[in-house]
């Protein structure tokens, strides 16, 4: 069981700039990622709002932030974290449990993002980055004159079909339900930016030869169409990957953190998508990795305030 000073867990852009920053400060880190490492920021195959680039791809992005993690420091493990749970020993470490192993920190990052719900439909992955998306902001600008569904019900398939309508030729947003859950005021944009809606419709899947090409979808009625689309976006909702971390959390499992990123928890420190929050971009994420290696570091070396509220 190796001792470390920051243990961060999740390797997505929040957890990488805080590997960085943690490691700049001198402190040893450990970085923890279960699965791919960029996290799903490297679905994105065109970024064009990360500042500093005009234009690079999710996976070439975050393959730079991985290398400047490692190269200032970091260690980047391969496995799953299942508990923290504090040392029993008199130094008041945490220990993180792994698949097969654990190690000691004196802190811990929780960085593990969230996952977005499929619709898990014939053709779904089929089509992923080849016409089936998550991220409007990341994906919608290939989509210039193009026609393009947004699948949602929410304020944020709302705004995404709203985002898409300044792009896209022709905007369709396939909704499951009767009605949106969203305010009033989205709605009315929705109707202002003339996209089309279909209520009560499900996707039945998604159809084409090396890309999208059709939307299956189904009526309430249960009457089959066939949209012709070069796009979808789906949202749908997400789910953080927060189960293991006994802190305090939102109604849907979000942490819940203070303006340091601390959370409930004396040691444990939150960024990323996994916290409650309004904005989900890798630029939020870069900041809230920078705050929580900085408050990490400041209660490693004994300074920090703890004032969580």
């Amino acid at each position: 069981m190796e001792n470390y000073d920051v243990a961060i867990i999740g390797a997505g852009p929040a957890g990488l700039t805080a590997g960085l920053y943690c490691a700049r400060y001198g402190l040893k880190t450990a970085i923890v990622e279960k699965g791919l490492v960029g996290g799903t920021a490297v679905w994105a195959s065109s970024i064009k709002n990360y500042p500093g680039f005009d234009e690079i791809s999710g996976m070439d992005l975050m393959m730079k932030f991985k290398t400047q993690a490692e190269g200032a420091g970091a260690k980047i493990i391969e496995s799953a974290v299942l508990e923290i749970k504090n040392s029993k020993g008199k130094d008041a470490l945490k220990e993180v449990v792994l698949q097969g192993d654990s190690l000691k920190a004196k802190a811990v990052i929780v960085a593990v993002g969230s996952k977005s719900r499929w619709l898990k439909v014939p053709g779904e992955k089929e089509f992923l980055n080849k016409g089936v998306h998550f991220c409007a902001t990341c994906d919608g600008p290939v989509y210039a004159d193009k026609e393009v569904a947004v699948v949602g019900s929410d304020g944020r398939a709302i705004d995404e079909a709203v985002y898409l309508a300044t792009i896209a030729k022709k905007v369709t947003l396939i909704c499951s339900k009767k009605a949106f859950d969203s305010d009033q005021a989205k709605i009315d944009l929705l109707k202002a930016k003339k996209v089309a809606t279909l209520m009560e419709t499900t996707v039945v899947s998604f159809k084409g030869k090396s890309f999208l090409e059709e939307v299956v979808v189904k009526s309430s009625a249960g009457k089959e169409s066939v949209l012709k689309l070069s796009g979808a976006f789906i949202y749908i909702g997400s789910e953080p990957n927060t189960e293991f971390v006994n802190v305090k959390k939102s109604a849907d499992g979000r942490v819940l953190i203070n303006q340091n990123m601390e959370t409930s928890e004396k040691g444990i420190f939150s960024a990323g998508d996994c916290i409650r929050k309004d904005l989900n971009q890798i630029a939020t994420c870069v900041g809230e990795g920078a705050i929580a290696a900085h408050a990490a570091a400041k209660y490693v070396q004994g300074n920090a305030s703890n004032q969580w509220a």
